[in-house]
């Protein structure tokens, strides 16, 4: 159960206009939320793209931080 508030009210009216062909507000109400949802998954797959592109552009700043053997010279401290 959804109480329909003055926003949503507007909302769905808005929604009639675009779906005339819907017979009713509980109607409108599950279109309004498949688009919303449709919406949401196109900004989430943004939001991760910008995510992975900031973790590339970090990664690139730390190459060349330490010399290429530096994992071995490292090793070679360690006692065995």
């Amino acid at each position: 159960m959804i109480t329909e508030s003055d926003e949503l009210s507007m909302t769905i009216d808005q929604a009639a206009s675009l779906w005339p062909d819907c017979s009713s507000r509980t109607e409108l109400l599950r279109l309004i939320i498949e688009e919303g949802s449709r919406a949401l998954l196109v900004k989430a797959e943004a939001v991760k793209t910008q995510r992975l592109e900031a973790l590339n552009s970090l990664q690139k700043l730390g190459t060349g931080m330490w010399p290429a053997d530096f994992d071995e010279q490292r090793k070679s401290e360690w006692d065995e």
